[in-house]
């Protein structure tokens, strides 16, 4: 009893701290990147959550404590943490391939391996996926993001160009 009660306190601090850490990204990220990636972070959040739902459905995502438990620990982990570190990669990022690569696939690593064996071990959640195929996921979904970010910047270009082309007419 005194284990699991131990389990709960542990669990809880360290939901606490995703948030706390999710916001201290949030502050020191400056407005125009927020709102530069904001478009991708939210694809990126719609896509992660479509495949936890695939996961629950499917009963590959399981988390003891029932559907709240596990609501509450998709939500800390996705709209804290997830959703502030895909906004700190393309910042830190700027737009440059390579070092966008590396930032998540040594990201991705550590999430994938260290990180999920302690939310594991600590009852967060069951993933009966092995820790390869979900790092494979997880950085596929990086580069799908590096893809859609591409695409949105040319759609801006090509909508401020047009914009810009229907002023001078106008004149």
């Amino acid at each position: 009893m005194k284990l699991v009660r131990n389990y709960n306190i542990t669990r809880n601090v360290i939901r606490v701290i995703l948030v706390l850490g999710s916001l201290l990204v949030a502050w020191r990220l400056p407005k125009k990147s927020f709102v530069k990636y904001l478009p991708v972070t939210l694809f990126s959040t719609a896509a992660l959550f479509a495949q936890i739902y695939y996961l629950t459905v499917h009963k590959l995502w399981k988390s003891k404590g029932g559907i709240s438990v596990m609501v509450c620990n998709t939500l800390v982990l996705i709209v804290g943490p997830f959703f502030f570190a895909n906004l700190l990669v393309f910042h830190l990022a700027k737009g440059r391939f390579l070092l966008y690569a590396l930032i998540n696939i040594v990201a991705d690593f550590i999430y994938a391996f260290p990180i999920m064996a302690l939310f594991k071990k600590l009852g967060f959640f069951k993933i009966k996926l092995s820790s390869k195929v979900f790092y494979l996921i997880i950085v596929t979904n990086a580069f799908i993001n590096y893809i859609f970010q591409k695409f949105y910047e040319q759609a801006n270009v090509r909508n401020v160009m047009q914009n810009e082309t229907l002023l001078l007419d106008k004149r």
